[in-house]
Order: C-alpha cells, then sequence, then structure tokens
C-alpha cells in the first residue's frame, strides 16, 4: 500500500516547490493526451481524471503554455552506422526536420551519445545553426549505445541545463548497451522528479530491425515510465544497404517530426493530491472518463510512479 505525506505546492519559473504538512501531500507531473488519430486533446476537465488504485485526487490541471528548452539527442553509436549509411541519413534527415519545426522563443539545442555525451550546439533559437551541425557529423558508427550515462551527464548540467516540462527528443533505433552500468529505476525516479519528457524516435538500425541483438535492452518501457512517448518509423522503402540499414520514407520523418514538435509543446501540469504518507515508489495509474462517466479511448503519457518527496 502507498501512502504520501502532504506537501501543498506552488511553482516558479518551472520549478515546483513542496511545503509538508501531516495530512497528504501533492505530486506534480506532466501529463499529454492524444486521441485515436493522434492529435493532442486540450480540453480535459480535472473532474474526467481517474486515479486508480490510489486515494487522490486531481487538485490542479493546466496546459503548460511555456517556452520550452528541446534537446536533439541522436544516437551515434556502432548500431546507426558511419555518416554515409542509410540508418544515419535517416537520423540526420529526422533531426533537420525537426528543428526546422522549432517556433518562437522555444530553444534547441544538440547533443550526441554513443559511448560519451556530447554537446554540439548549445540551446539557440537559431536554427539554422542547429541544422548546419547536424549536416557537419561525421563521427556516427562508433562505440556502444550508452543511453543512461547520456541520460545522467544531461540531467547533472546545472548551468543552460533543462528543466520541468522541457523535452529530450531521442533519435535511436530503441536499443541500449547491457554494458551500461547506470542505475536505470534511479534514473528514471530522477527524470519524473525533473519533469523532462522524452520523446524517442526510433528508426532502423545497420543490421535490420529483425536481427538478434547481444547485449542490449529495449529502452521503450524507461521511456514509459518517465512519461515519454515513442514514435517508430521503421517503415523502409525499397532501397536498403546491406550493413547500411534502409532508408526511411521521407515524408514519414518529415510527419514524425512535426508529431514529436507537438509532444514537446502540449501538455497538462497536474497537480495530485494524495492521503498518506509515501515509503518507496508506488505506482500510478490514470484514466480519462468523457462527459458520460464512460472511459475514453485516449493514449496518455505520464510517469508511472508517484516518488517519495526528498
Amino acid at each position: 500500500m502507498c501512502l504520501l505525506l502532504a506537501s501543498p505546492f506552488f511553482s516558479l519559473f518551472g520549478l515546483t516547490i513542496y511545503a509538508q504538512t501531516n495530512s497528504y501531500s501533492t505530486q506534480v507531473f506532466t501529463l499529454a493526451v492524444r486521441d485515436r488519430q493522434g492529435r493532442f486533446v486540450t480540453d480535459i476537465q480535472p473532474n474526467q481524471i481517474v486515479i486508480k488504485g490510489q486515494a487522490a485526487n486531481v487538485q490542479r490541471l493546466e496546459l503548460d503554455n511555456a517556452p520550452r528548452r528541446i534537446l536533439l539527442l541522436l544516437d551515434t553509436s556502432g548500431s546507426m552506422g558511419n555518416y554515409k549509411s542509410l540508418s544515419w541519413s535517416n537520423v540526420a534527415q529526422f533531426a533537420i526536420q525537426f528543428t526546422l519545426q522549432r517556433k518562437g522563443d522555444d530553444l534547441i539545442g544538440l547533443d550526441t551519445f554513443a559511448e560519451k555525451d556530447q554537446m554540439l550546439v548549445s540551446f539557440t533559437v537559431d536554427s539554422q545553426l542547429v541544422v548546419r551541425h547536424i549536416e557537419a557529423l561525421t563521427s556516427s558508427g562508433r562505440g556502444r549505445t550508452m543511453l543512461g550515462l547520456a541520460l545522467s551527464e544531461i540531467l547533472a548540467r546545472r548551468e543552460d541545463g533543462l528543466r520541468f516540462g522541457d523535452a529530450i527528443i531521442l533519435v535511436t533505433d530503441g536499443d541500449r548497451s547491457d554494458a551500461d552500468k547506470t542505475d536505470f529505476t534511479r534514473l528514471r525516479d530522477d527524470i519524473t522528479r525533473a519533469g523532462i519528457r522524452i520523446c524517442m524516435v526510433r528508426v532502423p538500425p545497420i543490421v535490420g530491425t529483425g536481427a538478434t541483438r547481444i547485449e542490449v535492452s529495449d529502452a521503450s518501457g524507461f521511456v514509459k515510465d518517465t512519461g515519454g512517448t515513442e514514435f517508430d518509423v521503421i517503415n523502409p522503402l525499397n532501397e536498403v544497404q546491406p550493413f547500411g540499414g534502409a532508408r526511411v520514407d521521407p515524408e514519414k520523418l518529415d510527419s514524425t517530426a512535426q508529431a514529436a514538435y507537438a509532444f514537446t509543446r502540449t501538455y497538462y501540469r497536474v497537480g495530485l493530491e494524495v492521503s498518506g504518507p509515501i515509503q518507496k515508489p508506488c505506482q500510478l495509474t490514470l484514466e480519462v472518463l468523457d462527459q458520460q462517466k464512460k472511459m475514453k479511448h485516449l493514449q496518455l503519457n505520464y510517469p508511472r510512479y508517484l516518488l517519495p518527496l526528498q
């Protein structure tokens, strides 16, 4: 049984502040809602949200329209192939199309990772600067996919770092190396507390989608547990390159870039009031009902665990 300590909150520049009491706690998290057509729903009311298995209620629900910091995180590990491969071409083309979606005061940065993380462009409104750096990348196809290390380093950045509601666009084949000794349970909790949202865009690797992978794990469950989402663009055209992957339809890359940017822009900030203290992470399950109190067929992205207060 999960129990929670109380903490009314207020937010200042994206930072959630807790004030402890003895009767309840309010935990703040992000929620994205999409319909069957993949369109984001922006008219949900607090009384439509049902919390299953918890003595809790939605104290606050609001669309967050603040400018975002968006980090493009590109997988340059060996499974992506070198910069001449079709697999890497998909990564680069998606990243360019996504960058060109950036609007208004949103900031975009560029990062790559394999066995270590490398920041290439700090957060900027200059989309063309980011595009030029993507086009100039020639260092792909080297090393293992140390995703945990990369995300840990990104979270640790204090100056010019990510804040509540900001997003990481992870472009990868979806695998992470088991040689990465990161504690992914702890990393999940750290990302949840920070309110960082991950959008994983899965592209074809050089070895083909049906190949057996050795010493790797799928990152999908981790992304889902942190409140993130996944878009799969593995629908290659007939063009296939031995040990170089397959080319994805450019229209599919473009439409996915639009959907991924919409994910970064559209979410609810939810304040959930729960009775009692919490001693360890406990599972959070939400449903959204229509006005007739029937379950709506919607896709929800939100952190899957309530956490002890720190």
